[in-house]
């Protein structure tokens, strides 16, 4: 199989790869609620102070971005 050939079908494989995504007015899914030991915290002094309580602890911070 030449070079070019390769990347022409891996070029299409991609391509079928991104298809069939949702519709834009697809209805989003509901939250799931916090299971225990996660927190919902409105701003970063709530996540200073419950980080600090913890200290001497193993710790996770995760990040999630809606994009």
């Amino acid at each position: 199989m030449s070079a070019r050939r390769a990347a022409l079908l891996l070029l299409a494989a991609a391509a079928l790869a991104g298809c069939g995504g949702g519709t834009e007015d697809a209805a989003a899914p509901a939250p799931l609620p916090a299971g225990d030991g996660v927190e919902e915290l409105a701003n970063v002094l709530d996540l200073r102070s419950a980080f600090e309580a913890d200290a001497g602890k193993t710790r996770v911070l995760l990040t999630f971005s809606p994009t």
